[in-house]
Protein backbone atom coordinates (compact mmCIF):
# COMPACT_ATOMS: atom_id res chain seq x y z
CA UNK A 1 0.00 0.00 0.00
CA UNK A 2 1.40 3.50 -0.95
CA UNK A 3 2.67 5.76 1.91
CA UNK A 4 -0.01 8.35 0.80
CA UNK A 5 -3.16 6.13 1.01
CA UNK A 6 -1.87 4.87 4.83
CA UNK A 7 -1.52 8.74 5.86
CA UNK A 8 -4.81 9.68 4.24
CA UNK A 9 -7.47 9.36 6.26
CA UNK A 10 -10.97 8.15 5.65
CA UNK A 11 -14.68 9.14 6.97
CA UNK A 12 -17.65 7.68 6.87
CA UNK A 13 -21.28 9.22 6.38
CA UNK A 14 -24.63 7.24 6.55
CA UNK A 15 -27.08 8.10 4.29
CA UNK A 16 -30.57 6.61 3.35
CA UNK A 17 -30.71 3.95 1.17
CA UNK A 18 -32.11 4.82 -2.67
CA UNK A 19 -32.75 2.61 -4.71
CA UNK A 20 -30.44 2.59 -7.93
CA UNK A 21 -27.13 3.98 -6.14
CA UNK A 22 -23.85 2.11 -5.41
CA UNK A 23 -24.18 0.68 -1.65
CA UNK A 24 -21.03 3.54 -1.12
CA UNK A 25 -19.12 6.25 -2.85
CA UNK A 26 -16.06 7.48 -2.63
CA UNK A 27 -14.88 11.37 -2.53
CA UNK A 28 -10.92 11.79 -2.40
CA UNK A 29 -10.04 15.50 -1.77
CA UNK A 30 -6.38 16.61 -2.95
CA UNK A 31 -4.93 16.06 0.66
CA UNK A 32 -5.35 12.58 0.79
CA UNK A 33 -8.70 12.43 2.85
CA UNK A 34 -11.46 9.91 1.51
CA UNK A 35 -15.14 11.09 2.43
CA UNK A 36 -17.30 7.52 2.04
CA UNK A 37 -20.60 7.58 1.92
CA UNK A 38 -22.41 4.27 2.60
CA UNK A 39 -25.78 3.10 2.35
CA UNK A 40 -27.11 3.14 6.03
CA UNK A 41 -28.95 -0.17 6.09
CA UNK A 42 -26.03 -1.57 4.79
CA UNK A 43 -24.12 0.14 7.60
CA UNK A 44 -26.27 -1.61 9.83
CA UNK A 45 -25.95 -5.17 8.53
CA UNK A 46 -22.45 -5.37 8.56
CA UNK A 47 -22.26 -3.78 12.31
CA UNK A 48 -24.73 -6.88 13.26
CA UNK A 49 -23.19 -9.07 11.57
CA UNK A 50 -19.45 -8.21 13.07
CA UNK A 51 -21.46 -7.93 16.51
CA UNK A 52 -22.74 -11.59 15.82
CA UNK A 53 -19.49 -13.24 14.61
CA UNK A 54 -17.60 -11.22 17.63
CA UNK A 55 -20.20 -12.58 20.13
CA UNK A 56 -19.63 -16.70 18.67
CA UNK A 57 -15.61 -16.16 19.07
CA UNK A 58 -16.48 -14.92 22.54
CA UNK A 59 -18.29 -17.87 23.54
CA UNK A 60 -16.09 -20.74 22.40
Amino acid sequence: MPASRKSGKVFYTLRPSREGLPPFSDIRLPDGTIIRRVDETIHKKALSNAAKALKERLDR
